[in-house]
């Protein structure tokens, strides 16, 4: 994939972003002094790098899809969202390798999954 002036910055952008992020607060911050993008060009930069594995697409039931880095290949994480202010906080962990051994025993190919928390964090409650 060619490295364009629009996708480093996004990049740059997401390695500095602590939480997944939609598409409109990239939006938000990138510097629109340095070349300008649209959000369906942000769309389609960050399509193009999930389709790379370098994003992951986060959907938490609130209709807004939110990226994250990959950092670390075949690492990947789970996330607890706060109800009522929609903080995201990652969850490093994930015990799941037997119940994913057992779905590929089944048949299956490509197996993946996702495990997400709600609840009312500290700030909120």
């Amino acid at each position: 994939m060619k490295l364009t002036q629009q996708r480093s910055q996004l990049l740059k952008i997401l390695l500095h972003h602590p939480e997944p992020i939609s598409a409109d607060e990239v939006f938000k911050k990138f510097d629109n002094k340095s070349g300008g993008m649209d959000l369906v060009t942000i769309y389609r930069i960050l399509k193009k790098f999930e389709d790379g594995g370098l994003v992951s697409r986060l959907e938490f039931g609130d209709g807004v899809a939110r990226f994250e880095l990959i950092l670390e290949s075949g690492h990947h994480h789970h996330h607890v969202i706060c109800r009522s202010c929609q903080r995201v906080e990652p969850l490093h962990l994930c015990d799941l390798a037997p119940h994913i051994q057992m779905v590929e025993s089944m048949g299956y190919e490509q197996v993946s999954h996702r495990l997400d928390f709600f609840g009312i964090c500290s700030k909120c409650k």
